[in-house]
């Protein structure tokens, strides 16, 4: 049942991976912004725990298709990426920053969740434990949420109505969650329409407590034209460039800085026996 689901295994679990790598880039762009010292080391942490998991859902996809290491990382252009596009988007102030977010990881959790259970011997563990550490990020996010302003609320309400459809959609519709041969198979142990279903009773649920929101009705959903149902994005999209260049810088010194260390090791640098460093001054 897995190879024969291979593929699509591997699309769906480069969602959740791609999702986190670019959240982490998110956080430490922010990192510098916070309002104070405890806001700058929290989003430290969070981005080294979102691009933490990124990097072993990397590695592990590696060994499933064979590939070099950091090959997914590194060897991949912005066309490739199976990032949920409401990260594309930088945020306009604080509290679209802060809605954002916890509607990412939300979103990121429940849809890892739908492999908790899974047949694949080599899922189970990652979800359990990418689990706690992504409930303590949403009970950081939380706090924020309701300790913010009454102006940063209201730039809140005004985000969710352009993040919240963007999220949804990335859940795909009913119909093809229940096509859905991930879950048919046992690879997945809930289903996407399941997952939905909880983002909205949990983390939409407490956005609408904290904003003081009666209702969503307002919010317009986003029509699924030319839907790239793999990659769980508009066809064709890709990460805009100025986003891909501070996640995979491409200036040459950067790109010596930010080479995999299997690649630095193999350089084998000795400051000492360099030949600039031969001649006697």
């Amino acid at each position: 049942m897995l190879e024969q689901n291979r593929d699509k295994f591997i699309a769906e679990m480069l969602c959740i991976a791609d999702t986190d790598w670019v959240l982490g880039h998110w956080y430490i762009k922010v990192m510098l912004n916070g309002r104070s010292l405890t806001d700058c080391t929290a989003f430290a942490g969070m981005a080294q725990d979102t691009l933490g998991h990124a990097r072993a859902l990397f590695r592990f996809l590696e060994d499933e298709m064979d590939l070099p290491e950091h090959q997914l990382e590194f060897g991949r252009g912005p066309s490739q990426i199976h990032d949920m596009e409401m990260l594309s988007a930088p945020p306009e102030n604080w509290g679209d920053f802060l809605i954002t977010t916890f509607i990412a990881e939300g979103a990121i959790w429940q849809m890892l969740n739908t492999f908790r259970a899974s047949v694949h011997p080599g899922v189970a563990g990652m979800v359990t434990h990418f689990g706690k550490e992504l409930y303590f990020h949403r009970l950081g996010l939380e706090g924020w949420l309701k300790s913010a302003t009454d102006e940063a609320k209201q730039d809140m309400r005004d985000a969710m109505q352009t993040r919240l459809p963007t999220a949804l959609r990335w859940f795909d519709d009913q119909a093809r969650s229940d096509s859905d041969d991930l879950r048919s198979s046992g690879i997945r142990s809930s289903s996407v329409a399941e997952a939905k279903m909880a983002f909205i009773e949990t983390t939409i649920s407490k956005l609408m407590a904290a904003l003081d929101m009666d209702d969503t009705s307002s919010i317009t959903p986003i029509e699924q034209v030319d839907w790239d149902a793999l990659r769980r994005k508009t066809r064709g999209s890709e990460l805009p460039a100025t986003l891909w260049e501070f996640m995979i810088p491409t200036d040459e010194d950067t790109v010596i800085l930010r080479r995999p260390l299997a690649v630095s090791v193999d350089d084998n640098l000795d400051l000492f026996d360099r030949e600039e460093y031969s001649q006697d001054d």
